[in-house]
């Protein structure tokens, strides 16, 4: 009797060849004598590598796609997430393990975007420099090479994208003596301080989708690995001095990796993992032969062209940065404070108070913390403290994370802290009452501070009596707290209010003498 099977083998054996085809074969052993990567774990892909690996920056096409490694579409949720500022981003004090997304973060305006490979593609058809482009041999203390690709961003930057080029100029200004001393410091190229218009055209509360922050775009995990405190209540890649250490000690380190600043620049872009990988398989230390992804292989141009830029902004029409970095001093802080009272006893505005400190998430200083030092403009660290010392007396304030449960209300959580809607939705930076979502972690005063709701200053703080002052326990207090506001000690709270014990009830009534 015939084999019933035997058709069906014949059939697979006809499709195994071809089956085999298609099966991906073992890449080649690594080169010895190519720059060793032994000790360098593949990042992804992303803007500063183990920094923020190309992913980072990979910017959806417009069918919100991300150009894959070898510049294919490849859909990604990172793609296809709405912009920082979204209400349907991350949550600010998500979920543990999910950094969160500062509540004024805008998204991070890189000069380079996937669709500049038209550009790129015309560059051997149009390679025709604009006009006085510098000659390779001019003083730049990094490689520059004056290729078809690096004129090619040269017309572009100095045409179609003139006006974001000058808007970063601008913003440039208050920050380059500060990343030159840095570099200079270091005994790093002070060019490499160029980087920074690509990654973030100088924008601090530049946000990828990558969740790549600040000027130098640092994701969370490199940022900490170079000392970077990101949390809660603060994100130091928003610190424009200490993430520019940060990114001179992080390029360092690629430089020494690889040897060339042109390959450690890509490996800023890149993740030094993937283009380490990439030298091993392809035998050659070449960047321009070198199969990097498409974003990469636009990023180093880009940061050549606008090397040349930065060198003299003018030759090529545009208005130079203003270098003049704003007079600043510090101020210590020994508890955590409001920094609308801060703003308020130092005599300065809050927008200008904030801007000068950026990496706070909050209206708040972190707590836990024996001190913590604020930039305030020069001259105004002794009012503050001049202020503060009666201002302390009847306005000292702790903080707590409330997580918001499903169905709350601001208004709910706002009565549950005997506080108003306005101040959690000033501490929390929230635009909107209404957008809440379960989980989300806001900041809350433990004690009520009587701050001027609607135009977000502080309210004038009533000066303090000769005679006691009244306080009424709110849920949730405790007489030590009430102690720690009010700067005295638990036991004058029981002498003057005839407590036998420490034990309090919310509605009780207590005094509270100056002295």
């Amino acid at each position: 009797m015939p084999d019933p099977s035997r058709p069906l083998r014949r059939i697979l054996l006809t499709l195994l060849p071809s089956v085999l085809l298609i099966l991906p074969l073992p890449s080649a052993p690594a080169a010895e004598h190519l720059p060793p990567a032994a000790d360098v774990s593949p990042a992804p892909l992303g803007s500063a590598g183990a920094k923020a690996p190309a992913e980072k920056d990979a910017l959806p096409n417009a069918g919100g796609e991300v150009p894959s490694a070898d510049g294919k579409p490849a859909t990604t949720r990172e793609a296809t997430a709405a912009p920082p500022g979204n209400a349907e981003m991350a949550p600010h004090g998500g979920p543990e393990g999910h950094d969160p997304v500062p509540r004024d973060a805008v998204p991070a305006e890189t000069l380079v975007t996937p669709e500049d490979t038209r550009v790129l593609d015309q560059a051997g058809v149009e390679a025709e420099p604009p006009e006085r482009a510098p000659e390779v041999a001019e003083a730049f203390d990094v490689p520059i090479e004056m290729n078809d690709k690096v004129r090619a961003y040269l017309g572009l930057f100095t045409g179609e994208r003139r006006d974001r080029i000058q808007e970063a100029f601008d913003r440039a200004g208050r920050y380059l003596p500060m990343m030159r001393a840095i570099f200079q410091e270091q005994s790093l190229p002070r060019d490499l301080v160029n980087l920074a218009y690509i990654e973030s055209a100088f924008k601090v509360q530049a946000y990828s989708r990558a969740r790549a922050a600040g000027i130098w775009q640092f994701i969370a995990g490199t940022g900490r690995k170079y000392g970077l405190r990101i949390d809660w209540w603060l994100d130091e890649r928003r610190d424009p001095e200490k993430a520019t250490r940060a990114a001179a000690e992080y390029l360092r380190d690629l430089h020494g990796i690889f040897g060339s600043w042109t390959l450690a620049i890509a490996a800023y872009n890149s993740g030094e993992g993937r283009v380490a990988g990439t030298i091993r398989r392809q035998k050659t230390a070449d960047f321009w032969r070198l199969r990097l992804p498409r974003e990469t292989k636009l990023y180093v141009p880009a940061f050549m062209a606008m090397t040349i830029l930065a060198k003299d902004p003018a030759r090529y029409g545009f208005v130079p940065p203003v270098e003049e970095e704003p007079p600043t001093e510090p101020l210590p802080l020994s508890e955590p404070l409001d920094l609308r009272i801060v703003a308020q006893a130092a005599g300065i505005p809050l927008e200008e108070l904030q801007a000068l400190n950026p990496e706070l998430n909050h209206l708040v200083t972190p707590p836990l913390a024996p001190e913590y030092t604020l930039r305030v403009p020069a001259g105004t660290a002794a009012e503050f403290a001049q202020n503060f010392s009666e201002i302390k007396k009847t306005r000292r304030v702790t903080w707590q994370r409330h997580l918001i449960r499903p169905g709350e209300t601001l208004s709910q959580i706002a009565r549950r802290y005997d506080t108003s809607v306005q101040v959690l939705m000033d501490l929390n930076r929230f635009p909107n009452r209404h957008r809440l979502r379960a989980g989300r972690a806001l900041v809350v005063p433990l004690m009520h501070l009587a701050l001027a709701e609607g135009n977000g200053q502080t309210a004038r703080l009533p000066r303090s009596g000769s005679g006691p002052r009244t306080y009424v326990v709110k849920p949730g207090d405790s007489l030590w707290r009430i102690a720690q506001v009010f700067d005295v000690s638990t036991d004058d709270l029981r002498r003057w209010n005839d407590l036998g014990g420490t034990l309090i009830h919310p509605g009780l009534r207590l005094r509270v003498h100056s002295d």
